[in-house]
This record gives C-alpha cells, sequence and structure tokens, in this order.
C-alpha cells in the first residue's frame, strides 16, 4: 500500500515543521541544562512563570512548556490546556501584541490536525488584530502557521491560499528567511496536490534563498524537506543525501540535541524501508526505542514503533510483531490497549491468528470493526477491511469476505485522496479471485473488467510519475549546473577584485605596464584558444571514447602519455555467474543485446561516482577508482558505485523473474592498493593499469558470492567508518594464500554512536 503510506509519511513531515524555529533554539538549551529530562526541564520552566509578573514572558514560558508536551512527551491534551492558559493571560491582558504572541504560538506548539477548527478560530483572530495595529512580521507568521494547520488536515487548496498570502507579505517585506520559508510552505502544498515538479522547483527556490542567508536553521529544514520529497519520489540516494547533510548541520548547534540526530536516524530508517533493497535492521530500531525511553522522548517512541509496525505487518512478519509487543515491550501493547483501542483490536486480531486461534481472531477484527467504521480517514479504513477480508479468505469464510472487500472498494472510491487506486485494486482482484472459487463467473467477470481498468490508470500514473521523476532529475542538473556557474563568477570576482587591488597599489606605472601586459595575454590566449579548439574538436572525437580524459589530452599536447605509478588506486572487478551456460541458450544477437543492455547500465554507473572504466574480457567488467586523477575518495567511490550495481542486478533479477524470463547474477571484488597505469600498444591502443593489486581484485571476485560485493582487509580499513561490513575471516584465494575478506552491507553509516 505504498500510495496511502507515501500520503501518511508527507503528513507527518508536515507535522514535524510545526513547532517554530524560535521555539526550538529555546528548547535545546533547556533540555541541555536539565539532562535532557523533559519532565525537569517542564518543572524549571513551570516555577520561572510562577515567579514573574511579566505577561510576556509568562506566554513565553508556558509556549515552551506546551511544546515540549507535544514534541517530547507526545501529550496532545496537556500541550493544548497549557497553551490555552497562555492565550487565557493575553486576552485579560487586552494587548494586541501579547494576543498575537498566545495565539501563534499555540498554532505552533498543538497538535493543529487534532485541534484544527480551535487553531483556525485563534489563526483568524491573529489575522484581524495584525490588520488593527498594521503588523506585517506577525501577520506573516500567522498566515505561515494557518498553511501548516491546512495542510495536517488535507485542506491542501486552503494550504495553498495561506502560503500565497505568506508570500506576497515576504515580498512586499523583502524578507529572505521568510521568503524561504513561504517556498517550503508553497511546495509542501504543491505536493500534497500531486504537483511534484512544481513543488520541486519551489523547494529549490527556499535552498537557494537559505544557502545565500547562510542560515543554519532554514538550511537543516530546507535539507529535511527535501530529503523527504526525494524519500516520496524514490529517490533514495538523493533523500539519504540531503538527510545526511541535514544531520551535519544539527551537530554544528551547541548544545548537540541528541534527539535530534536520532530523529535523522529514524528518518533514514524510513527511507530504508521504503527503498526495499535492504531489511529494516531490529537492532537499529531497539536502539532507537530503547533511547527514547532512557530519555523520555515519547514522540520518537511511538513514531519509532509505528515504522516498525508498518514494517512487518507488509512484510508478513506477525511472528516478529509479536516477539516486539509481547516479550519485549509489553509495557507498550498495554499502553495501546488505555490509549489507541482500535489499534490494540488490530494488533490483537494479527496475534490471535498467529497463535492459531482464528475464531478469538474474529472476534477482534469485529470489534475493531465498530470503531474503525467511525474514522474520517476513509483509505485507513479501507486498508483495514482489506486486511480483514484477507483473514476471512484464509479461513474459508468467503461469503464474509465478499462483504469486507466490497467495503474496502468503497470506502476507497469515496475518497478524494489521489491514491486511492491502488486500495480499489486490492479490494477488486481479490473479489474477482473468490467469485471465480465460489464459481460465480459472471462476477468473476465483472470484477476482472474493473481490475484492468484500475490497473491501467496505476499503469499511466506510473509512467506519469516516471516522466515526473525525468523532470526533477533535470531540474536538479540544472540546479547543479547553475550552482558550479554561480562559483565560477564568484572566483572570477574574487580574482578581479584582487587584481584590482593589486593594481591600486603599485600606481600608476605599474596600472599601465599591467594593462598592456593583460591585454597581450588576452590576444594570446585568444589566438591559442581558436587553435585549440579545433584541435580539441577532432581529437576529442578520437581519443575520449577510448581514453581517459587526462591521459587523451597528454597524448594530444605531447604525442605520447607516460606510464605512471599510482600509489592509492582501487580495483574493481565484476563477473556474471554461470554466464557459459546462459549464453549457450541464447543466439549470438541476444547475448550481444544483453551484454549491452547491462555494462551500458555499468558504465552509466560508474561514471557519477568518478570511477574509471579499464576493459571488459567478455562478462567480466573491470573499472576502477583514483586515476587518471589521484584522490583520498576512490575506495568510497568504488564501494558505492559497486552496491549500486548489486542494486541495479536485484532489481533487474526480480523484473525479469516477474515476467519469467532469464536473468544474471552478479559477484563483485574489490581491492585497494598502488597500480600502474599506462597505453598499451600503437594501434588500436587502449588504458590499462597493471600490478599485484589487480590479481588481488580479480581474486576478490572469485572468492566473492552473487549479489554481494567482497572486499579486501585494505579496502576495509579505508571505508570502515562509511559502510557496515561483514567479516567473513581468513579466505583461500587463489596464488595469494589467505586474505581478510569482507562482505559490504548497504546500510548508511549510523548517526549516534555507543
Amino acid at each position: 500500500m505504498t500510495t496511502y503510506h507515501n500520503r501518511q509519511w508527507n503528513v507527518a513531515r508536515i507535522h514535524a515543521t510545526i513547532l517554530s524555529p524560535l521555539l526550538i533554539l529555546l528548547l535545546i538549551p533547556f533540555l541541555a541544562i536539565c539532562g535532557d529530562d523533559p519532565y525537569l526541564t517542564i518543572s524549571k520552566l513551570f516555577s520561572e512563570q510562577q515567579n514573574t509578573t511579566n505577561d510576556s514572558l509568562k506566554i513565553v514560558k508556558l509556549s515552551e512548556i506546551a511544546g515540549i508536551y507535544f514534541n517530547y512527551i507526545y501529550d496532545k491534551k496537556m500541550a493544548d490546556s497549557t497553551s490555552d492558559v497562555a492565550v487565557k493571560i493575553a486576552e485579560l491582558s487586552c494587548k494586541p501584541g501579547l494576543l498575537l504572541l498566545a495565539y501563534n504560538r499555540y498554532l505552533e506548539c498543538n497538535d493543529v490536525d487534532l485541534y484544527f477548527q480551535k487553531a483556525v478560530g485563534y489563526g483568524n483572530n491573529a489575522l484581524q488584530l495584525c490588520r488593527t495595529v498594521s503588523n506585517p512580521e506577525m501577520e506573516w507568521r500567522t498566515c505561515h502557521n494557518l498553511a501548516l494547520a491546512c495542510l495536517s488536515h488535507y485542506e491542501y487548496d486552503k494550504a495553498m491560499e495561506w502560503s500565497n498570502k505568506a508570500f506576497g507579505i515576504a515580498t512586499a517585506q523583502d524578507n529572505s528567511v521568510f521568503k524561504a520559508e513561504s517556498y517550503l510552505d508553497l511546495g509542501n502544498s504543491l505536493e500534497c496536490k500531486n504537483q511534484k515538479v512544481e513543488a520541486f522547483g519551489n523547494y529549490l527556490n527556499a535552498i537557494d534563498l537559505a544557502e545565500k542567508t547562510n542560515n543554519i536553521h532554514l538550511l537543516e529544514k530546507c535539507y529535511g524537506q527535501l530529503s523527504g520529497f526525494y524519500n516520496l519520489n524514490k529517490l533514495f540516494d538523493k533523500a539519504i543525501f540531503y538527510k545526511l547533510k541535514q544531520g551535519d548541520l544539527i551537530r554544528k548547534k551547541l548544545p548537540v540535541d541528541s534527539i535530534a540526530l536520532m530523529w535523522i536516524q529514524y528518518d533514514l530508517q524510513v527511507i530504508q524501508s521504503r527503498s526495499g533493497i535492504s531489511h529494516l535492521n531490529a537492532e537499529s530500531v531497539k536502539n532507537i526505542i530503547d533511547f527514547s525511553i532512557r530519555r523520555k522522548a515519547i514522540k520518537l517512541k511511538l513514531w519509532e514503533f509505528g515504522i516498525y509496525r508498518k514494517y512487518l505487518i507488509d512484510h508478513d512478519r506477525i511472528d516478529l510483531l509479536y516477539d516486539l509487543y509481547v516479550k519485549q515491550y509489553p509495557e507498550e501493547i498495554q499502553r495501546i490497549k488505555k490509549e489507541e483501542y482500535p489499534l490494540y483490536l488490530r494488533l490483537m486480531a494479527f496475534f490471535e491468528e498467529e497463535e492459531h486461534r482464528p475464531d478469538s481472531a474474529y472476534f477482534y477484527f469485529t470489534e475493531a470493526e465498530k470503531v474503525m467504521i467511525l474514522d474520517p480517514n476513509k483509505i485507513m479504513v479501507s486498508n483495514f477491511y482489506n486486511r480483514f477480508g484477507q483473514f476471512l479468505k484464509r479461513h474459508g469464510r468467503n461469503a464474509e469476505a465478499l462483504v469486507k472487500f466490497k467495503k474496502a472498494y468503497d470506502f476507497a472510491n469515496s475518497d478524494t485522496y489521489f491514491g486511492k487506486i491502488e486500495f480499489m485494486l486490492n479490494a477488486t482482484k481479490n473479489l474477482e479471485a473468490i467469485y471465480k472459487d465460489m464459481g460465480d463467473y459472471r462476477n468473476a467477470y465483472t470484477y476482472s473488467t474493473i481490475t484492468r481498468v484500475l490497473s491501467d490508470s496505476v499503469s499511466n500514473m506510473t509512467k506519469k510519475e516516471q516522466v515526473i521523476i525525468l523532470d526533477i532529475n533535470r531540474e536538479t542538473m540544472q540546479k547543479e549546473h547553475a550552482a558550479e556557474l554561480e562559483k565560477q563568477r564568484n572566483e572570477k570576482t574574487i580574482r578581479q577584485r584582487k587584481t584590482e587591488r593589486n593594481m591600486m597599489a603599485g600606481g600608476v606605472g605599474f596600472l599601465i605596464i599591467l594593462s598592456l601586459l593583460i591585454f597581450r595575454n588576452y590576444k594570446t590566449q585568444k589566438r591559442s584558444n581558436t587553435l585549440l579548439d579545433i584541435a580539441k574538436k577532432k581529437s576529442e572525437e578520437l581519443l575520449l571514447n577510448i581514453l581517459p580524459h587526462e591521459t587523451a589530452e597528454e597524448l594530444m599536447h605531447s604525442g605520447s602519455a607516460k606510464a605512471k605509478r599510482f600509489e592509492e588506486v582501487t580495483v574493481m572487478f565484476t563477473d556474471f555467474k554461470d554466464f557459459t551456460q546462459h549464453s549457450e541458450k541464447m543466439t549470438a544477437e541476444e547475448l550481444v543485446k544483453e551484454i549491452h543492455f547491462y555494462f551500458s547500465e555499468f558504465d552509466r554507473i560508474i561514471s557519477s561516482h568518478n570511477i574509471e572504466k579499464i576493459k571488459i574480457i567478455g562478462d567480466s567488467y573491470m573499472c576502477a577508482g583514483g586515476l587518471p586523477v589521484p584522490n583520498t575518495s576512490n575506495p568510497f567511490d568504488v564501494v558505492s558505485a559497486a552496491l549500486e550495481l548489486q542494486s541495479f542486478m536485484v532489481d533487474e533479477k526480480r523484473v525479469r523473474i516477474g515476467m519469467n524470463q532469464p536473468y544474471f547474477e552478479l559477484r563483485i571484488g574489490i581491492h585497494t592498493g598502488p597500480v600502474v597505469a599506462g597505453i598499451v600498444g600503437t594501434k588500436k591502443f587502449a588504458y590499462d593499469i597493471w600490478g599485484d593489486t589487480v590479481n588481488t581484485a580479480s581474486r576478490m571476485e572469485n572468492s566473492g558470492e552473487t549479489d554481494k560485493v567482497n572486499i579486501s582487509g585494505a579496502t576495509y580499513e579505508r571505508i570502515k567508518d562509511r559502510f557496515h561490513c561483514t567479516y567473513r575471516g581468513k579466505v583461500e584465494a587463489k596464488h595469494k594464500g589467505e586474505i581478510d575478506m569482507y562482505f559490504v552491507e548497504p546500510l548508511s553509516r549510523d548517526f549516534i554512536s555507543g
């Protein structure tokens, strides 16, 4: 149910932006002073507000308490009542400034989805006051908060309206921070309306402003928003990249907020679970849960339980879900029974079926139905009925299952959410199958027709999403290109200013001489550039496809290219498993077509990681990082590329299995060390590398396993801080003896140590 969870994740992102930047900056020092115990912080703040006669300070302290209740302890009721006390103090004062502060602090410190009508009422009151006292900054803040409130309540058109009003105020005030925040609000609203390309443009505008103002908090917020956007659009590498950048910024702020860093780890888990590349790590989940319990970060604990619960249910691991709640954290199931009874009933239905008590499971399903049917979230209700129907179908109660699947279809169909088709499709597939099993071919045909129509719609949506992703990638490249041009312009400006200062210091005579030199150099350079352009055009066409750029340049300029020794190069070999057996079953044309398909994708992947392709020998692919231009990042570049190669192969295998087509599996071996590189021969010459490093890398591939990245101890020592690796022990390698070998796991490094 990907689209439903997309919607839930997007709402979670919106909720995460409700707390105001000012309040966050205020809360972190308080939590640090009180040992990160939110209850001690609340006690301290409450004492301070009681001991002051300043109404403004009282409102600020109460708002901070409400923010801790909502964002750490996750007690929404206490956050609401505490904020209302602040509002009452402001109302009794009859001071417009205090009222504006209290109303906006309520919007920023509470679950505005749960208390939507009250929040909107306070927002409208604040806007009326803004117009009375002419306070454009507070008017922007109110419009911004109302936009976030509407987003959390699924009122996307209204959110768009408030976002545009906020942007208009920010533009009139020429306030870069307000404009950036408004761009984020507009992007959020457009994204929720499924206008992804337009949303992405607004996010890029926000980041541009944040980078220009060098506002660390704003940059952190932009990176988090962009990471979430990439995650929803399945561009997981970019989602991880921006999430890591967000974490780096959090570390720069003092005191360091360890809870915020753990939230980064939570977000990385969300990306990991959605990517499907690897399993959600149970140990990492337990680490976050135990951390949140120790630190009384209840909101973090509940959300971590939520993501792991969803993951286990989606992967049909009810046994692990049962172990999590009943054996590891029994107090959590008791809390759910008390505070989230509908969820408790659904979990108990799963557990009873797992314990082979279908009658008891049926009881819990029916009890859950009584409360679920009242839930305003129709997609959630549809999802429940689909699960109820699947349970009944498993136990041969087809007549009852038909009723539940029809309800699942009806609830999804009545919702306005653009991703509802997948839920309708799930229901119609089950209805078609049950009617077919019952021999009712007329109804089976009816639902098969509906299924085909819905499947076509999903296919069309998928194609549309692919086009959107291409547009997003194109805009990303344009932004990166524009950033590079801007960097070059800035560097050029700096050089020009330095030259001007030197010229002024040297006096008029030096200025004249320098001007003549510059003019002469300019003319010489212009003539040289013309000749170089002609030579470059001819030589590049011949050489760049077969030689590295630097080597080709050397060959063009000097007529020869010397062999060079590189002290640290990371070499990678790949090889297809059972290639000979597969190739015997194909024609020559089919075989060449297959090899071309795979190696073209390999070329694309290694190019994106700054890796040089060396050669192809049959079905073996050889490449290296760290040459022809030495660098220190080559071990990370090559290992990252290798993981991406295996990810591509696994995805391709999954697709081909589904289409009942033959597929290849890949072994990869990597080793780091010195090599000699140069051009071989005088006819059809080629760039090649030699040395023991090459031989060892080949042995690493021979000793590897399919779908794995096998690295040597030398490579491991260079990348162990960035990648999770599994030690294989000393493995016998041909002509090399025993070598320490490791498998690289496709997981991002932890943010929190210890």
